[in-house]
């Protein structure tokens, strides 16, 4: 009997990671685990990923060649052999409800219904000056959801059938593939629903390289879909490149949080240099430059 639902897992040399995640898996309540597939799909192959222990859901390891996690996840989805598909990263950890929780808004199926469920950081001890930040801004699913109207894969329920009606995630897209489904998805027909109680947490990224990182390849993302008119014609471009201002930072940082005034510095000179690196990108990319893949 084939699985009713499928979890695909695009992990890229995160062992540790990919570990916590199948452990908070196998931790889910509410369902039957043996009627879930858990497909990971390593895009990195140095180190080799591996699965050493047993647990209460079969779990199937496949190899991507190409680089990228939305090429992973495509290879993971058409490996995939339940009537639901479910799209996690390997960063991530589930709370124990998560699974129950986002099945059940995808309900009724047979509804053209997409499901983001909510992404929440932990927070360290001692956070450094990055995960302060990171943490005041937050993920932001729930307003990707209701004022952009895409969901992040990190956390992503969709029917089998919608999916491979509204086909597979771009992989030429280094950053954003999300939105760009989502958006096809809409396209398609179908609605994009927030579920608050599908709860998975990460960890913020700690230090600044790896926040700089991540703002340069948010902004070759954003400049892709920019350049794609039909991207740009039927979605808008204020929500390829929403309006983001240092001064609403600012607010959020100076105003209404219970940092500590050497916090809230810190925290200001992380804000100025991630605004730099970005813009920056942008003038990059205008002037010829490719995106990065990082």
């Amino acid at each position: 009997m084939d699985p009713h639902v499928s979890i695909v897992i695009p992990v890229y040399q995160d062992q540790p990671g990919l570990n916590r995640c199948l452990e908070a898996l196998s931790s889910q309540v509410e369902i039957d685990l043996a009627d879930v597939e858990v497909i990971v799909v390593d895009n990195g192959h140095t180190p080799e990923i591996g699965i050493s222990q047993d647990f209460p859901f079969s779990v199937q390891l496949l190899w991507c060649d190409k680089k990228g996690a939305y090429a992973a996840r495509n290879v993971g989805r058409r490996a995939a052999k339940g009537d639901v598909l479910v799209f996690i990263d390997a960063d991530c950890w589930p709370d124990r409800h998560w699974l129950r929780a986002g099945l059940a808004a995808l309900m009724p199926m047979g509804e053209p219904i997409v499901v983001g469920g909510n992404v929440l950081f932990q927070r360290n001890p001692v956070p450094s000056a990055v995960e302060l930040y990171q943490i005041l801004m937050g993920f932001g699913q729930e307003r990707s959801i209701k004022d952009l109207h895409f969901s992040a894969t990190a956390n992503l329920f969709v029917a089998r059938d919608l999916f491979e009606k509204v086909g597979d995630f771009n992989e030429e897209l280094l950053s954003g593939g999300d939105r760009e489904w989502s958006w096809r998805a809409i396209n398609s027909g179908a609605e994009i629903r927030y579920a608050p109680d599908a709860i998975i947490w990460t960890s913020p990224r700690r230090t600044l390289r790896s926040a700089i990182i991540q703002a340069r390849r948010v902004a070759g993302g954003r400049r892709v879909l920019g350049d794609d008119q039909d991207i740009v014609r039927n979605v808008g471009l204020e929500r390829i490149q929403p309006s983001g201002t240092i001064s609403g930072k600012l607010k959020s940082i100076f105003l209404g949080n219970d940092m500590s005034v050497w916090q809230r510095c810190r925290v200001f000179c992380v804000a100025i240099v991630i605004r730099l690196v970005h813009d920056l990108e942008v003038i990059r990319l205008r002037m010829g430059g490719k995106p990065e893949r990082r």
